[in-house]
């Protein structure tokens, strides 16, 4: 599993029925049986900094205009996932990440400052 790859989340503890959800969680930490998620959603939410509009390609699988909820964040086990079903793009993967910034108040003093 790589980080921008799309699957879905099958278990009913997350949602009503199996949803898209994007993989955000590094590679670099992939010997965890879990893995950090964020779901789709088909709801526009008006001028919301947490929501990435990701429109339906062959590559990433999705039949309709979605959004990713980068405020919704889940660590669910690898299990849960169902079948791969795409992948972002570089360019909406880049703008899922800008909004992670934001939901978790990660500054640039953050990313510099030393032990």
């Amino acid at each position: 599993m790589k980080r921008g790859e799309i699957w879905t989340l099958q278990d009913d503890h997350y949602a009503s029925k199996a949803r898209p959800a994007v993989i955000l969680q590094s590679e670099l930490v992939d010997e965890f049986d879990s893995v950090i998620v964020s779901l789709f959603t088909s709801f526009k939410r008006e001028s919301s900094p947490t929501r990435v509009q990701v429109e339906p390609s062959l590559s990433n699988g999705l039949t309709k205009i979605s959004y990713v909820m980068v405020e919704k964040l889940f660590t669910v086990p690898r299990s849960d996932l169902g079948a791969l079903i795409g992948c972002l793009t570089d360019e909406q993967l880049h703008a899922v990440s800008r909004s992670l910034v934001n939901v978790l108040a990660i500054t640039a003093e953050d990313l510099t400052q030393a032990g």
